[in-house]
C-alpha cells in the first residue's frame, strides 16, 4: 500500500524544495529592493553559498532537495528546444553563430568551473594539513 519511507523521503524532498524556493524567491526581492543588475537567481545562490559557508544553513538541509531538482534538469530545457523550433528559419540562416556562441560559452564554463574545483580540492587539503599539524603538536604549559 503506502511505505512511509517513501512518503517521508518525498515530504523531505518538498520542504527542501520549499527552503530553496523560499531562498530563490528572497534573493529576487533583494535584486528588486536593490534594482542589481543580477539575476535573483543568482543572488540567492549567493546566499545558500553564504549560509552554508558560515555554517547558518547545513548542507542536508537542501542536499535531498537539490539532488531532486537536478535530476530533474532535462525536463527545464524542454521550453528552449519548443523555442527553437519557433525560430527555424532564424536558427538555419544564423544557427552557425549561436552554435559558436554556446560551445565557446560552454568550454570557458568548464574551464573555470575545474580551476576552482582544483582550487578547492588544494585549499580543503592545505586546511586539513595545517589542522592535523596544529593537532599533532605538543601542548605548551602542560
Amino acid at each position: 500500500m503506502f511505505n512511509l519511507a517513501k512518503i517521508q523521503h518525498a515530504s523531505i524532498i518538498a520542504l527542501q524544495l520549499g527552503l530553496l524556493t523560499a531562498i530563490w524567491w528572497l534573493g529576487a526581492c533583494i535584486q528588486q529592493w536593490l534594482n542589481l543588475p543580477i539575476s535573483g537567481g543568482v543572488i540567492g545562490l549567493l546566499l545558500v553559498l553564504v549560509a552554508l559557508l558560515s555554517g547558518v544553513m547545513r548542507l542536508d538541509w537542501i542536499k535531498a532537495g537539490s539532488s531532486f531538482i537536478l535530476g530533474e534538469l532535462v525536463l527545464l530545457f524542454i521550453p528552449c528546444v519548443v523555442g527553437i523550433m519557433k525560430y527555424k528559419d532564424l536558427f538555419i540562416s544564423q544557427g552557425w553563430q549561436l552554435v559558436l556562441s554556446v560551445v565557446i560559452g560552454t568550454i570557458i564554463v568548464m574551464t573555470i568551473t575545474a580551476l576552482t574545483v582544483a582550487w578547492g580540492f588544494k585549499m580543503e587539503a592545505a586546511w586539513t594539513n595545517k589542522r592535523s599539524a596544529l593537532k599533532t603538536q605538543p601542548q605548551q604549559g602542560k
